[in-house]
């Protein structure tokens, strides 16, 4: 699989906003997630470590992303307090999250290390799910597609008016392994 460091710290200074002043159990938890994560084999995926806008918590996102199509198919999220975090799909560009269990949405409480295994498990998980690409013609040559983790045939994104009557995609194409 694809060779990645995990978790780069955001430079909000690139904003022109101040330095981050994370604490210690924060950077435990960041430091535990890297370890954790460097024995993932699981192929790229964009991520980052920073805080939300209102600043409430240390944040840590990936987000799954059809290359080809240069296309964000959603992001996950970890709200990480000290002793305990929250973490699922981002529904808003606040990081705010989709608080139910569908899209995988949980809390935990416990010392940093503990969060720190829960996490990187639940982003693992994530990341060794693949993401496929289906696509049914649409009008004028186009084409209406929808982006899926295949095994749960949950939706990720939809661009065009895809058919509701379980019409057989025209294409499939693997976006992640």
């Amino acid at each position: 699989m694809d060779v990645n460091t995990w978790f780069e710290v955001e430079d909000p200074e690139e904003y022109g906003e101040e330095p981050w002043d994370f604490d210690e159990a924060e950077l435990t938890f960041l430091a535990a997630l890297r370890a954790r994560a460097a024995d993932w084999q699981v192929p790229w995926a964009h991520s980052l470590v920073g805080r939300p806008e209102d600043g409430s918590s240390f944040l840590v996102h990936v987000g799954l992303v059809d290359e080809a199509r240069r296309l964000v198919l959603g992001e996950w999220a970890v709200h990480f307090h000290g002793d305990h975090v929250r973490a699922g799909k981002v529904r808003d560009q606040l990081f705010n999250l989709h608080e139910s269990p569908d899209p995988g949405f949980f809390q935990a409480s416990g010392t940093v290390e503990e969060l720190a295994g829960r996490c990187a498990g639940w982003f693992g998980e994530l990341l060794s799910r693949p993401v496929v690409r289906l696509e049914w013609p649409a009008g004028r040559g186009g084409y209406a597609t929808r982006w899926e983790f295949p095994e749960t045939g949950e939706v990720l994104a939809v661009s065009g008016s895809v058919p509701a009557d379980g019409s057989s995609p025209a294409y499939r194409t693997q976006v992640r392994p």
